[in-house]
């Protein structure tokens, strides 16, 4: 059975999303001992205590909230004291201030391709807040991928067949040949993975002739969450300086930042 310290393990290396709450300070009676920790989840269920009774509800409801907007927090919760921070109706007499820390769950980026923009996308994406999936059907190149959570070795468009894919995650396009770039992109919008943002590397000609073809399959594919060419227009041309382009556009994306994406016109 799994003790707290082993679920705030999984919390910090972000395999889910959860709030700690941490008694930091305690006066008076009350059922809150300083430091007690609970761990809330994101359908409510908790692990540990801090106290129980009401305060413990009013914690699990102020955790649900911070998980909607990903802040931190500290509240002080008063037991039959009026005007001093939030009452809880308990008869203790006491305060109990509880810090509220909230752990996000890892972004998940699948990358189609293993070559060169790959590497170099993963050797910067493995500093960052990222599960990493990699798709290539070259074992030899496949092999040479150091960092990656999760290499598959597979032909493209099957690789993710039969898995979880995770809602709102990212996809990047960079195979070796035109023809695998539009199966992907089509196996992308034929799923019902949600993606949060599609990229691929790809010319602007090339953009049109994979988007038509993709349009008549697909007539109401959501184009606003496709970024063909992929990055942002910051210069450069090695396979470093495409994927600090390419990650700075997902971070652009995932913070709702204003940025000169490529695949718009230049004026």
């Amino acid at each position: 059975m799994k003790n707290i310290y082993s679920e705030l393990l999984e919390l910090a290396e972000g395999s889910s999303s959860g709030v700690l709450v941490t008694v930091v300070e305690k006066e008076g009676s009350g059922p809150a001992a300083t430091g007690t920790k609970m761990i809330v989840h994101p359908d409510g269920k908790i692990s540990g205590t801090v106290g129980g009774g009401t305060i413990e509800e009013l914690a699990i409801k102020k955790a649900l909230t911070l998980m909607v907007s990903n802040e931190n927090a500290t509240e002080q919760y008063i037991m039959n004291e009026p005007n001093k921070g939030t009452n809880t109706g308990m008869l203790c007499g006491g305060t109990a201030t509880l810090f509220f820390e909230y752990f996000a769950p890892k972004k998940h980026v699948y990358i189609f391709g293993a070559g060169h923009i790959g590497q170099a996308l993963v050797y910067h994406l493995r500093k960052l807040n990222y599960h990493i999936t990699v798709i290539d059907d070259r074992k030899d190149v496949l092999s040479q991928l150091q960092s990656a959570d999760e290499k598959i070795h597979s032909p493209f468009v099957d690789a993710l067949n039969n898995r979880n894919v995770v809602k709102d995650s990212f996809f990047i396009i960079a195979t070796y040949q035109h023809k695998y770039d539009g199966m992907v992109l089509n196996k992308i919008y034929s799923s019902d993975w949600q993606p949060k943002y599609i990229g691929m590397i790809s010319s602007r000609e090339k953009q049109k002739t994979l988007t038509d073809k993709l349009k008549k399959i697909i007539p109401n594919a959501n184009m606003d969450i496709c970024f063909i060419p992929i990055g942002l227009n910051i210069g450069g041309a090695s396979p470093h300086e495409i994927a600090i382009s390419i990650i700075s556009e997902m971070q652009a994306i995932t913070y709702k930042k204003k940025a000169k994406h490529l695949r718009e016109k230049s004026d």
